[in-house]
């Protein structure tokens, strides 16, 4: 009979521990600075904005698979077709809080940096939706009603997209909200 093996307290993420020191972000940064990765465009040259394959946007949604379909009909209906980059994050909106942690946001500020360097993106698209975990452990009291919850989302979607705009004045920041049954409700679109 195999006895259970208790894991070690100091690696929450399973048996082993990490085998790097460095982060991911600071490893491809690095990468990219001595021009190891071959391939990949320069960052210091334009996009080709005629490109059909080029990206259009950044969408930053939840990480929440129950709005997938409904997130990519959406933007095929909106005439983007993959034509997208993605960033998925806990709480969307909320992340560029730093909720739950400042590296959430950092994430975002890095994906957005690269998306706009890489592929000059002209718009960013962020949905926000109902029912969202994140928002629960952020807000734990009773939001009463969908319009209730809504107009919360409303809040964070709004500073998300100022401050968005305040990096990045040059790009349109489109804001949405998601209910449950599919339906996508314009919150705002700046610029």
């Amino acid at each position: 009979m195999v006895k259970p093996v208790n894991l070690p307290d100091c690696y929450p993420w399973g048996c082993c521990p990490p085998t790097h020191t460095l982060p991911r972000r600071h490893f491809l940064r690095g990468l990219v600075a001595t021009g190891l990765l071959v391939g990949l465009p320069s960052m210091d040259s334009a996009a080709d904005p005629g490109n059909p394959s080029q990206a259009k946007a950044l969408v930053l949604s939840c990480i929440d698979f129950r709005f997938l379909e409904y997130q990519h009909s959406f933007l095929g209906q909106q005439g983007l077709s993959q034509a997208y980059d993605w960033v998925a994050l806990a709480g969307a909106s909320l992340a560029l809080t730093g909720f739950p942690h400042p590296a959430e946001a950092e994430t975002f500020w890095d994906q957005l940096a690269l998306s706009k360097q890489l592929h000059n993106i002209s718009r960013v698209i962020i949905f926000d939706h109902q029912d969202c975990g994140a928002y629960a452990q952020a807000n734990p009291l009773s939001f009463g009603d969908r319009q209730a919850e809504e107009n919360f989302h409303a809040s964070y979607l709004k500073q998300a997209g100022a401050k968005i705009r305040e990096r990045y004045p040059d790009l349109i920041v489109e804001l949405y909200f998601i209910e449950l049954t599919g339906q996508v409700n314009a919150i705002a679109s700046l610029g």
